[in-house]
């Protein structure tokens, strides 16, 4: 013990007699700790904002759209759903548009949806005001709105928006009522939505046609049974395996997770190629730290000093270098994940990143520190002090 204290002195004394060059070689494990934290924040953020997205979309959700083959959903198509497959709770229509809305003299764009009553219980939503849409509202066509946690910040400033109108592509929608916040804004997704009767989007849209479906299954185990059942019915319907897309949530969070590890793994590659490049730096600078030393060596050894006290001095040194470089390159890597974040994509630090890029950089220190300091040890102190 007192010999490691006694060459963690040394070795920072060594250190500070030449700042500059310790500096210097910092930097490439710095710069790799850095980008290691950054770019995998990228994608941690991104599989966040995914997981959320598809979190808002209710639990045990199938999503069927159509991929060609003159495929055209109707509001007969979710009754008829509804009533032959056993195992799903409630359908919905996919209608949705992205516009420029008015409130007074505020404006912004937002994008609405065209749904049914049914929306509540497919996405697992809740009201935080008023009332949602009613069957008579689809039917008769209304022009009411249930406007997001979102659209109240951003358009109605903080007014309370029920009873306002909200002018969408020139009609006006009486709020009726508010959904509770699904979570952190993102661009397109509940919080930031207006929905109103599918009737009366299909009207702003002047189509007849609906996107796609939203279907809830009973049960997670109900998903699958539902999903096989969905398929046979319109592969008969259109004749074709292929004519219609249906994935269930659980697909499709596969999908996401696999998408994003690999995404990791590269980035994280990527980024590792910066501290490896650093490792080579100090085992550079460490190998010329013990040429120039050769003097110091030969004196200590002569001293009494043992091949283990030169040995822990240098790399210790090596350690110092690489552990200071990783903490000031984590400092930097969560300022760069901030900045990233500001200019657009979502980002969110790991605490595994950080972990597993600091003790890369440790160990990269160690890893590249064993030869100049093993050369050190080895040192014979008559042939040190003859060489200087």
């Amino acid at each position: 013990m007192m010999s490691l204290i006694l060459g963690f002195k040394s070795a920072w004394l060594g250190l500070m007699g030449n700042k500059v060059r310790a500096f210097l070689t910092m930097l490439g494990v710095i710069i790799g700790v850095c980008s290691v934290i950054t770019l995998v924040s990228v994608a941690t953020g991104a599989r966040q904002q995914m997981m959320m997205h598809m979190e808002s979309m209710g639990t045990n959700v199938i999503q069927v759209y159509s991929q060609g083959w003159n495929v055209r959903f109707t509001l007969d198509d979710l009754k008829e759903l509804e009533e032959r497959v056993p195992t799903i709770k409630a359908a919905i229509p996919n209608v949705e548009n992205w516009t420029y809305m008015r409130w007074r003299n505020h404006g912004e764009n937002f994008g609405y949806s065209g749904t049914t009553e049914k929306y509540l219980v497919v996405t697992d939503s809740k009201l935080a005001r008023g009332r949602f849409l009613t069957e008579g509202d689809v039917l008769h066509r209304r022009r009411v709105a249930v406007v997001g946690d979102q659209v109240v910040e951003v358009l109605f400033k903080g007014t309370n928006p029920m009873g306002q109108n909200i002018n969408i592509q020139g009609q006006n929608f009486l709020v009726v009522g508010v959904m509770e916040r699904k979570g952190k804004e993102y661009a397109i997704g509940p919080d930031s939505n207006v929905f109103i009767p599918v009737t009366s989007a299909m009207r702003l849209m002047a189509t007849n046609q609906i996107h796609g479906l939203s279907i809830k299954a009973n049960s997670a185990e109900d998903t699958r049974v539902a999903t096989v059942h969905l398929k046979r019915i319109f592969q008969k319907k259109y004749g074709h395996p292929d004519a219609v897309g249906i994935h269930s949530q659980q697909e499709w969070l596969q999908q996401v997770e696999e998408m994003n590890r690999i995404m990791t793994l590269v980035m994280g590659a990527i980024a590792s190629i910066s501290l490896l490049v650093g490792g080579i730096g100090i085992m550079n600078i460490m190998l010329v730290s013990v040429t120039e030393r050769t003097r110091e060596i030969g004196i200590k050894k002569s001293l009494g000093a043992m091949n283990h006290h030169i040995l822990i001095q240098f790399l210790v040194e090596s350690v110092i270098i690489s552990g200071v470089g990783g903490v000031i390159g984590i400092i930097l890597g969560f300022g760069g994940a901030n900045l990233v974040g500001m200019l657009g994509p979502e980002t969110a630090v790991s605490l595994t990143s950080v972990i597993v890029s600091f003790g890369f950089a440790v160990g990269v220190g160690v890893i590249f520190g064993v030869w100049p300091a093993m050369k050190a040890a080895s040192m014979k102190p008559v042939e040190a002090l003859q060489r200087e």
